[in-house]
């Protein structure tokens, strides 16, 4: 089968093929795209056909634009069929736009061949993730009853004494509920020392989505009306993704985080999802000293299973891609993964 690669102009074209994937990642949405040109960078969508003119694959690409060095990124991308004609042609985009190397984290399983496959193409590991590569992913087709007695005991008690005893979640799209959001986030990095996206990286990617009825904010409040724990949920697709989230996490009796997990998961079932995205945890045998080790057993609780994902592909298209390299290792040495 030979293949031909042509770049989409048509967002409802991509639109459709994603949509018809198995995992259905916002990530690689035409949404996204927009997300991205908010932010100034360059984005494209190239299509693999087939000999009948169909498409079969290809991914949304994006410009990152950093210090360390300017690079194309394919997020959980490339989907679909693909060969070495797709990445010929972003080697040859990102030469003559003067990019030093193309990055990808497809969401595919972790494989022997998947790795081979990669290096036959020319990559090799980059030195940090960009995208969750160890997830935890929830089927959610089952009944309300039935996913709630697959819960870990602990999760399903406290969910069920949060609802008894008055924890409220709001959900909402309001620019307020981003606001208090953020804040929240705020007090959590603090307490947890660890790097948070900006605000304005948070706020143009959920309105990229909300503004499509595919982003949520769920607020839980705790019977006296404090804001305990808030969360942002992209719906896209089949797959319902925990994209961000932020707790006070002082009380313990009423953990209102458990709530607002639950809440996101009901309304993913009421959307006719298939899938509900934990996103990442700490992979196997991890530390203490990893960032995700804290979240992993929150996330494991509510039941389904991890996927774990090829790590990160790099494709140098410049010598400058060294210094990027140095330097990316030595923060991911800094930052325990």
């Amino acid at each position: 089968m030979a293949y031909s690669i042509r770049q989409i102009f048509e967002p409802t074209i991509w639109e459709a093929f994603v949509r018809s994937q198995l995992y259905t990642v916002f990530v690689q949405s035409s949404h996204y795209a927009d997300f991205y040109a908010s932010m100034g960078e360059k984005t494209w969508i190239f299509g693999v056909y087939d000999d009948a003119n169909k498409l079969v694959g290809g991914s949304l690409v994006v410009s990152v634009s950093a210090k360390r060095g300017n690079f194309l990124f394919l997020p959980y991308g490339p989907i679909g069929l693909y060969d070495g004609k797709l990445f010929h042609e972003l080697k040859r985009l990102a030469q003559s736009e003067g990019y030093h190397f193309i990055r990808v984290s497809p969401f595919l399983d972790d494989t022997k061949n998947h790795q081979e496959e990669f290096k036959r193409f020319g990559f090799h590991h980059a030195p940090m993730h960009i995208l969750a590569e160890t997830t935890w992913l929830l089927d959610i087709g089952d009944e309300e009853d039935d996913l709630l007695q697959l819960m870990n005991k602990n999760h399903r008690n406290l969910i069920r004494r949060c609802l008894k005893e008055g924890v409220r979640v709001e959900l909402s799209t309001h620019a307020s509920a981003l606001q208090r959001f953020n804040d929240l986030l705020d007090t959590t990095t603090a307490r947890h020392r660890f790097q948070r996206f900006s605000r304005t990286y948070i706020e143009k990617e959920f309105f990229a989505f909300a503004r499509k009825g595919e982003a949520l904010i769920l607020e839980g409040y705790l019977p006296n009306g404090t804001l305990e724990s808030s969360a942002i949920v992209m719906y896209y697709g089949k797959m319902a993704c925990y994209r961000h989230g932020a707790s006070l996490g002082q009380e313990k009796r009423l953990p209102a985080s458990y709530a607002v997990q639950w809440s996101a998961i009901r309304e993913a079932k009421r959307r006719g999802m298939r899938w509900y995205n934990f996103w990442g945890i700490a992979p196997p045998r991890s530390t203490p000293r990893h960032p995700f080790y804290g979240i992993t057993h929150f996330k494991k609780g509510f039941g389904g299973f991890e996927k774990q994902l090829l790590h990160c592909q790099d494709l140098p298209t410049s010598s400058r891609y060294w210094l990027s390299w140095t330097i990316e290792t030595v923060r991911r040495l800094k930052r325990g993964f």
